[in-house]
């Protein structure tokens, strides 16, 4: 008979000697080789060994008792000792919350203590845990139909916007469609006015160089007869002057500008018609999207935190390690590393870029690189110690890098932005009147983030910079 062994052993025992793979219902022979019940069934039916031809007995089926060996070795494994004792843990001490042995209960560290069996405390903290669940099953819950109304909502957004998006793209296929319907009609009945000006000019410069022909030979003809002999040229007089005559009836020759000119004058009328109504749709157009005006923005030196450090032309900045010793004004930053551009709006749709340079990543200094960009109202707060929040409460509405992400400077908490490609300038869009704050990659045309409706109340509106460590921006 096969005895039990080691996991190794069992393994090795279990490869049939027929098939070379794993045994299924394995069977063992007295002369040690090993086979699928199967394939001992298909090679041999007397009870002899397929391999080697030696007459034995079946002695057991081993992978039931390869997998209670497993088993057992699992479970024994899964069982816990106290590692100063090497005891089961069968206790548990609820001052200190931890398994003991029961050497450990007669320890002077657990004296005092209330000690209960480990079936006990499993079961008393199970009970605890399952209290837990409820109320965090209740707010999993929340947010998991929060997660799918605002899943709703963006989809039904989405479809809105796509039927815009349909309905915007219908009308100017429409207006494309008039007007190159109306272009190839106008163009048409101008080819058709030119056609026929060049026909009736092309017949009439045949008619008129045929009577320049005409006129010549008679002026030859009236050279050579004065020219003759005073008898000579007396003598058909008569019939000389009689041809004359004749001659003085015009032939028929079309007047090439009778009524042209009142042709292209009705043309030109349309043609003003046309242009009025261009106009009339221009301005329309602009009702309904006013014109985005870029501004040059420059930096404003009386707001800059003295740590600023601007360039010659006020169009970079970024930020020193020691405080400069500048004036003292109301209007400078004396908290926050910040300053403001010198462009201010009360009205108007506007637009302009700001560029971002982040440093390599210092580790050794463990500073990272931080900045913030966007618009600011005028009566933000510059002075005093205050708690550092950059959001609309603050007259802030910003974007920027903080700990390496970058985040829309939202209230109560930032809101993360997540980006397709690393930010290398920013695009800045401000609708006063619809207080709207939009930000965009500048290189990509990508979206980025809308504050809206952002309450500006009249207050005058600057460009915002914040800038940390190893960042620089350029407007």
């Amino acid at each position: 008979m096969a005895t039990g062994g080691t996991d190794r052993e069992l393994c090795d025992e279990t490869i049939c000697s027929f098939c070379l793979e794993s045994c299924r219902d394995a069977v063992i022979l007295d002369c040690g080789h090993c086979f699928c019940q199967v394939c001992f069934a298909q090679a041999n039916r007397d009870i002899s060994c397929p391999h080697c031809g030696e007459n034995v007995q079946q002695l057991a089926k081993v992978k039931e008792s390869a997998k209670e060996h497993q088993e057992s070795n699992r479970t024994k494994e899964k069982r816990k000792v106290c590692e100063k004792h090497q005891e089961p843990l069968k206790l548990f001490c609820k001052d200190d919350q931890i398994s003991i042995c029961l050497v450990c209960d007669k320890a002077k560290e657990h004296k005092n203590h209330t000690i209960i069996p480990g079936e006990e405390a499993a079961q008393e903290y199970k009970e605890l845990i399952k209290a837990q669940l409820q109320p965090l099953e209740k707010k999993r819950q929340i947010v998991v139909d929060r997660k799918l109304a605002e899943e709703l909502r963006s989809q039904e957004c989405l479809t809105q916007l796509e039927e815009e998006i349909r309905k915007l793209k219908l009308a100017f296929v429409q207006m494309h469609q008039l007007l190159e319907t109306t272009e190839r009609f106008r163009l048409a009945q101008l080819g058709d006015l030119r056609h026929m000006i060049e026909k009736q000019q092309q017949g009439n410069a045949a008619k008129l160089s045929e009577k320049i022909s005409h006129y010549t030979n008679l002026i030859t003809e009236r050279k050579e007869k004065c020219q003759q002999p005073a008898c000579e040229f007396l003598e058909d007089i008569k019939n000389t002057l009689n041809r004359y005559e004749k001659e003085q009836v015009e032939h028929d020759v079309v007047d090439l500008f009778l009524g042209l000119k009142d042709i292209l004058t009705i043309y030109s009328e349309k043609n003003s018609v046309l242009e009025k109504s261009m106009e009339n749709f221009k301005e329309s157009l602009e009702a309904l999207e006013p014109t985005l005006y870029k501004v040059d923005v420059t930096l404003d030196p009386d707001t800059a935190h003295p740590r600023l450090i601007l360039s010659q032309d006020l169009k970079n900045v970024r930020k020193g390690d020691l405080e400069q010793e500048l004036p003292v004004i109301s209007k400078r930053f004396d908290v926050r590393p910040c300053v403001l551009g010198r462009e201010k709006f009360t009205s108007g749709k506007h637009w302009w870029e700001v560029e971002v340079e982040v440093e390599d990543e210092d580790h050794e200094s463990g500073k990272e690189a931080m900045w913030a960009l966007g618009v600011a109202g005028e009566s933000l707060r510059r002075k005093g110690k205050f708690s550092f929040r950059l959001n609309p409460n603050e007259r802030i509405w910003a974007v920027g890098m903080i700990s390496g992400e970058v985040v829309a400077f939202t209230s109560p908490e930032r809101t993360p932005v997540p980006l397709r490609h690393k930010i290398r300038k920013i695009r800045i869009c401000l609708d006063y009147e619809k207080g709207l704050v939009e930000f965009f990659d500048a290189d990509t045309g990508d979206w980025i983030f809308t504050f809206s409706p952002a309450t500006f109340a009249g207050e005058k509106i600057y460009p915002y910079f914040w800038v940390g460590y190893r960042s620089r921006l350029k407007c």
